[in-house]
């Protein structure tokens, strides 16, 4: 079988950035196993190799052992394939995730049976707790999920996502409407500092006027009757809105975004996202909403930098559009979207490179 790539490290494996959070984790695994071998009984899945390394590669990115493993990568350029963490479980350990995989799976009789099991022998295990609390809430037993997540904060007191499903539990068993999500601890596309939005309203006023100097100076015309210097403009202008947006954190980098994650590929194994992406979006760029929309809607994951990427290069495509002379609207509005983009991803690579420097 072809493969683009194979996968060098745990965050391959689940085809994650390193920036994911624990909560992305967890999804992207369950995400992997939930329509994995469906006729297997969940205690016999962790004889199957595959299911056993997206394990390994889970219980290592949700452990305590992330951030030294994070720090062998650095050293060892990103290529360290996950031990191997399932023999190291205990019986409870292993009927825990068990019972992960059960409840992917949706099979919730016997993810409850199974995270019992488990919790009799790790009595002060908080995510087994959590789990339970997970399964009961799925069945509709409010009650018990909120017992279950009190325990899970007796054993982590101080996990904020152990907090908010309590809530959540308590609301639905009162039936109240449910309380609103914590804030992220990161900032956010929504959840800037006043300086950023400044720096990019800089930005739309320097594109501005190029597109004023370009009223009158549209020079020769050039492909498919495009102006030559509206190709420079589009170029240049796709720059400056990528490496903005990059250096402020408004999209989060370009390795994580379009190379890191991956997702099941035609004929290969895993495929970075952003060859679904990147490609189709600089041979013809009005694909690649198209294209992104129908993996995103298969894979069951969706990008916000990578959606807004692809909006404000729509916008700025469509404005060049408008600007076009008589005679050129049709070719710019085409084909005037490549060139913004193509200039938009080498400005959200460099940008990506020297964000340490703009990052508060």
């Amino acid at each position: 079988m072809l493969k683009l790539r194979e996968p060098r490290n745990a965050y391959d494996l689940l085809g994650l950035p390193r920036s994911a959070t624990r909560e992305k984790i967890r999804a992207r695994y369950q995400q992997l196993i939930r329509n994995y071998r469906r006729e297997v009984a969940p205690r016999q899945l962790l004889e199957e190799e595959r299911f056993r390394r997206l394990t390994n590669a889970y219980l290592l990115l949700a452990g305590p052992g992330r951030r030294e493993y994070d720090r062998r990568l650095r050293e060892r350029r990103g290529q360290e394939q996950p031990g191997d963490l399932v023999a190291g479980l205990t019986e409870a350990g292993r009927l825990l995730v068990e019972a992960e995989a059960a409840y992917a799976q949706r099979k919730m009789n016997d993810a409850a049976e199974l995270a019992k099991d488990g919790l009799k022998g790790e009595s002060r295990n908080a995510k087994g707790y959590a789990l339970l609390g997970d399964i009961f809430r799925e069945q509709g037993k409010y009650n018990d999920a909120f017992t279950m997540y009190n325990y899970a904060i007796q054993f982590e007191p101080n996990n904020r996502g152990y907090w908010q499903l309590l809530e959540e539990a308590s609301a639905l068993r009162e039936g109240r409407a449910l309380p609103k999500r914590y804030r992220r601890e990161r900032a956010t596309a929504f959840n800037r500092p006043a300086w950023v939005w400044f720096t990019v309203a800089a930005a739309l006023a320097a594109i501005g006027l190029s597109t004023l100097y370009l009223r009158g100076n549209w020079g020769g015309p050039g492909i498919f009757n495009i102006p030559v210097n509206l190709v420079y403009a589009a170029l240049a202008d796709g720059f400056l809105l990528g490496i903005v947006l990059a250096a402020t954190s408004i999209l989060m980098p370009f390795d994580d975004e379009l190379i890191s994650y991956q997702v099941s590929g035609f004929g290969v194994e895993m495929t970075p996202i952003g060859i679904l992406v990147a490609l189709p979006g600089v041979v013809f760029f009005w694909a690649a909403p198209v294209f992104y929309a129908i993996v995103a809607y298969l894979d069951e994951h969706a990008s916000l930098s990578i959606a807004t990427a692809l909006f404000v290069c729509a916008l700025l495509a469509a404005w060049f559009g408008l600007l076009a002379p008589e005679g050129a609207a049709r070719g710019v509005y085409l084909l005037i979207g490549n060139f913004v983009f193509f200039g938009f991803l080498w400005g959200w690579l460099l940008g990506s490179l020297r964000r340490r420097v703009f990052e508060h």
